[in-house]
């Protein structure tokens, strides 16, 4: 089905677009806070940003591809981004990952827009499994998978290659059908 727009109480999930790159790296993609327990780097720049909105835009011409903008439905602000990685087609299964803005954390916007997701990837895509992770000083990050309806299944511990190199200690989650 690829990234359609979803609804919650307070926010509309959306494609991501060119014009978001100032919320993005003003909310979450340009601060340190937002990145520490996560497996991306901090942006330099606003320009930096825009390049990786062009490359999620380009990939929303994939069928399987779901990378969500959260926008505040009064404000009209991007705020976060939810997105699916590790596909497995015949498995039925795929992990989904998320960023809140720092200003907005502990208003319960994660754990809404997680119930939204995981709801329409089990009954509208036809997932079976939807698994999330989280680094093990993120408790946070593990009471919304828990608030969410995911259960805990394991610890693992990850390799990052990249931009930055690191290992992660890790507690992973599953949502089932």
């Amino acid at each position: 089905m690829g990234t359609v727009t979803l609804e919650t109480c307070r926010f509309v999930l959306r494609r991501f677009q060119p014009g978001d790159a100032h919320d993005v790296y003003a909310n979450w993609s340009g601060d340190e806070d937002s990145a520490r327990y996560n497996a991306w780097s901090v942006h330099k720049n606003e320009g930096v940003t825009a390049n990786y909105i062009a490359e999620w835009i380009e990939c929303y011409k994939r069928l399987n591809y779901y990378h969500w903008a959260i926008t505040d439905k009064v404000y009209g602000e991007v705020i976060g981004s939810i997105s699916v990685s590790n596909v497995k087609n015949r498995k039925k299964c795929c992990e989904i990952g998320y960023t809140v803005a720092k200003k907005r954390w502990n208003e319960g916007i994660a754990t809404e827009v997680l119930k939204c997701v995981l709801e329409f990837l089990t009954f509208d895509v036809g997932f079976k499994t939807v698994r999330a992770m989280h680094d093990v000083r993120n408790k946070a990050s593990g009471r919304v998978m828990e608030k969410a309806g995911m259960f805990y299944v394991k610890k693992q511990i990850n390799f990052f290659w990249g931009s930055r190199n690191f290992i992660m200690n890790c507690r992973v989650y599953e949502y089932k059908k």
